[in-house]
Order: structure tokens, then C-alpha cells, then sequence
């Protein structure tokens, strides 16, 4: 018999059933890649959200956060959107939403103060000291 384990390192596996295992790490999509995902799964976010979106998941990956945003979450937030009846990435809109990317109340408070909000979109700022909510 053939037998596929999955795991996200939350728990260490055993050594013996570590040798027992072919191992294959798989990363997380692109941008590209997880924007095609986005369209397929929730075709009625508008295209510009939607890149958006994508875009701002991405730069979450790049923080030190205790749990990154996985793509199932990503297309929770997108359907969110679309709930919300969201037109573009405001200040609001990322209040009433980001918990559903981010699982953590520490990585919460950490996105809060480095998010930036434009009129093109939010961007993460790399600086922590970085003030909340700029816009």
C-alpha cells in the first residue's frame, strides 16, 4: 500500500517514521499561480481586488508571522471580500478583514503596524517601528 502524510511542522514527527518517508517540500504558490487559483475559486472578486489581494498575501509571507496565510485562507479572505461587497483595499475593509488571513493575535498586532493603505492597495512596510494604519 501506498500512504501520502501531509504535515505543517505544528507537531515533530517521530524519527522512525521519518525514515520510513520520502519527503517532498512544497512551497507556496506564486503570484500568478495563486491568482489563477483566486479566479477559479471566487470568480466574482473583482480582477483588481483580487490582484490585490494576492499581491498583500504574498508580502505577509515575507514577515516573520507565527502562522502564515495559507491559500485556503487566501480564498477565505477573497470570499470575505466579495461578502463585504469590498471595491479595493481600504483601511476599513483591512480592519474588518484581516483576521481571516491572519490566525494570531500577536501576528494581528505585528501586520497592523507595518500595513500601509493607498490608493493602489495596502503594502507591508519591513520597518516595525513602522506607525499603524498610515494612510
Amino acid at each position: 500500500p501506498l500512504v501520502l502524510l501531509t504535515s505543517n511542522n505544528t507537531r515533530e514527527l517521530s524519527e522512525a517514521l521519518k525514515r520510513r518517508c520520502l519527503y517532498l517540500f512544497i512551497g507556496y504558490p506564486s503570484v500568478e499561480q495563486e491568482m489563477a487559483v483566486v479566479r477559479l475559486k471566487v470568480p466574482e472578486l473583482a480582477p483588481k481586488l483580487a490582484q490585490q489581494a494576492v499581491d498583500l498575501v504574498h508580502r505577509l509571507r515575507n514577515l516573520e508571522l507565527r502562522k502564515s496565510p495559507s491559500i485556503s485562507e487566501t480564498l477565505d479572505w477573497a470570499k470575505s471580500l466579495v461578502a463585504l461587497n469590498a471595491r479595493q483595499l481600504d483601511r476599513e475593509t483591512l480592519e474588518n478583514t484581516l483576521s481571516v488571513l491572519l490566525k494570531h493575535e500577536s501576528d494581528l498586532q505585528k501586520v497592523k503596524r507595518r500595513i500601509e493603505v493607498t490608493d493602489k492597495g495596502a503594502r507591508v512596510d519591513d520597518d516595525d517601528r513602522a506607525s499603524r494604519w498610515r494612510n
